[in-house]
């Protein structure tokens, strides 16, 4: 298991001082006694806040200072940008270490986009653990994962629980990646982008699998 505290980085940014684009980046800082592990782990998270902030800086900025142009120009109200990072830990027990996060970003209109990435980790190496190794050797785990997404839409849709676009079985299998996973004590939970499988208030759709395979 490791110690893990969060690391923040985080701006307003102005122009003609008035706030332009707000900027919040939290990442997960691990700390586990094994100095190469934690740094690959920390110098990751931490680069991708930089890289967040650096295209706040940007990208965000003057185009919102484009669209504050634009209102004045024309008597509409403005709303500064947002860009947010957010992780939650779902799995720090033994050698594994398993988090997602989301990025959303509010650039104009009426709603935001958030993007979802998971990250599952050897705690004792710092090194990704792949989706195929939570499963026995020669399984179709794709193709589990993929059912059983389809299963739990229907299953959902059948209660008024959740909603789906009308083709939404081609959708799951389309879409799917074996990237866009996280782990749980039991389970391992695959998820699709916003927008991918149904509409986007739905949010980031998530389909859990049981499994008690660990690597």
């Amino acid at each position: 298991m490791m110690n893990i505290t969060e690391g923040r980085l985080a701006d307003e940014l102005t122009y003609e001082g008035i706030t332009m684009v707000t900027a919040d980046f939290r990442y997960p800082i691990v700390s586990s006694g094994n100095s190469k592990a934690d740094k690959r782990i920390n110098s990751y998270y931490r680069h991708i806040a930089k890289t967040l902030m650096k295209k706040a800086r940007n990208e965000l900025l003057p185009d919102a200072v484009d669209e504050w142009k634009y209102s004045v120009e024309n008597s509409y109200p403005f709303r500064p940008f947002e860009a947010v990072m957010k992780y939650t830990v779902t799995m720090n027990d033994g050698d594994i270490l398993s988090l997602y996060y989301d990025n959303y970003e509010y650039t104009g209109g009426a709603h935001g986009v958030t993007k979802r990435f998971g990250d599952t980790w050897r705690a004792s190496t710092g090194w990704f653990i792949e989706l195929g190794d939570f499963f026995s050797r020669g399984v179709n785990y794709k193709r589990l994962l993929i059912e059983n997404a389809i299963k739990t839409a229907a299953r959902q849709i059948a209660e008024g629980t959740h909603q789906y676009f009308e083709n939404y079985p081609k959708l799951i299998k389309k879409y799917y990646s074996p990237t866009k996973f996280y782990i749980e004590p039991d389970n391992v939970v695959i998820f699709y982008d916003q927008y991918a499988i149904a509409p986007g208030f739905e949010g980031t759709p998530v389909f859990e699998y049981q499994t008690e395979i660990i690597p």
